[in-house]
């Protein structure tokens, strides 16, 4: 269980840093607020938070998800891939969730902004799935 949990610390740290640079990046190119909505979290503390607590927020939900597949990577393999499309389909229903409750982030194109939330997050669950491919 100890390999389980620190495989999934590590790779929840890498993916989730690697998705949260892709939104930074699209947000600095594009004006799309993706990363803003990622880091979001005026619906439970109403206060100004610091750019690295919010990050902290971020990958903990990012290792929380890897140690979970991980665990249901290698000991429930059949379960796989239905486990990942069910969180899958959370995130991509994030996308709408956040901007319902949160106070700060509004996105005006929602087409463009949910098929990159939808296209990124997909490469993330990806990435996940190749890093306990190669053992990680």
């Amino acid at each position: 269980m100890n390999k389980i949990i620190f495989s999934g610390v590590i790779i929840g740290t890498i993916t989730g840093l690697l998705l949260l640079l892709m939104f930074a990046y699209i947000q600095i190119q594009s004006g799309i607020p993706l990363m803003d909505l990622l880091l979001n979290v005026d619906f439970i503390y109403s206060g100004p938070l610091n750019i690295l607590v919010e990050i902290g927020l971020h990958l903990i939900v990012s290792i929380i998800i890897a140690v979970l597949l991980k665990a249901v990577f290698v000991y429930k393999r059949s379960w796989y891939i239905f486990v990942t499309v069910v969180i899958f389909l959370i995130t991509v229903a994030l996308y709408f969730i956040l901007q319902a409750i949160g106070h700060s982030v509004i996105i005006f194109d929602n087409r463009i902004g949910l098929t990159l939330w939808t296209i990124f997050h997909l490469g993330y669950f990806q990435l996940i799935y190749y890093m306990y491919k190669i053992g990680y």
